[in-house]
């Protein structure tokens, strides 16, 4: 499934296979959880980032980052539908089209958001994240190794350009 940008998705439970890393969040049977879904600069890959209701847990975290006078990077609370969701940047991850089942939906309606502020905010913050990462530097003890799948999924995209050229 061709994604669009700011919408959210459930992923396949293949992709779960094909990339066993013990710190990626479980998939439920392809229905739990979403995933917000943003753009990298390779125009095949798009990365997903997990979304939580433990909304007090993250709630917590953020304010102490905020109570030591920083900005969490890793965890970014939004209202869409008329909830708070908790978006995990520390947690997100690289997929392809062939990885994404369907749209998330609430009540038959695709969920996106479409505040412009705030998806310049988790952009930025991702983009950090993502930089870190690369970097070799780990958010987390239970860090997925996002960095290796990004890789291995170019290494995919590459294989299969390859396996259509007539050299």
């Amino acid at each position: 499934m061709k994604p669009q940008l700011h919408f959210f998705y459930i992923i396949s439970d293949k992709f779960f296979e094909d990339f066993p890393d013990p710190y990626l969040k479980e998939n439920k049977e392809e229905n739990r959880p979403n995933y917000y879904c943003f753009k990298s600069e390779n125009d095949e890959i798009y990365w997903m980032i997990p979304v939580s209701l433990k909304i007090e847990k993250y709630k917590k975290i953020v304010k102490q980052y905020e109570s030591c006078g920083r900005k969490c990077i890793k965890v970014f609370i939004i209202e869409i539908a008329g909830r708070e969701l908790a978006l995990l940047i520390q947690d997100m991850f690289p997929v392809t089209e062939e990885y994404i089942v369907r749209e998330f939906t609430i009540k038959n309606i695709p969920l996106k958001l479409l505040d412009t502020s705030q998806i310049k905010e988790i952009e930025k913050r991702a983009k950090k994240v993502l930089a870190l990462l690369r970097q070799g530097k780990k958010l987390l003890k239970t860090q997925p190794n996002v960095v290796e799948i990004e890789k291995a999924l170019k290494q995919k995209f590459l294989n299969k350009e390859r396996g259509g050229c007539k050299g």
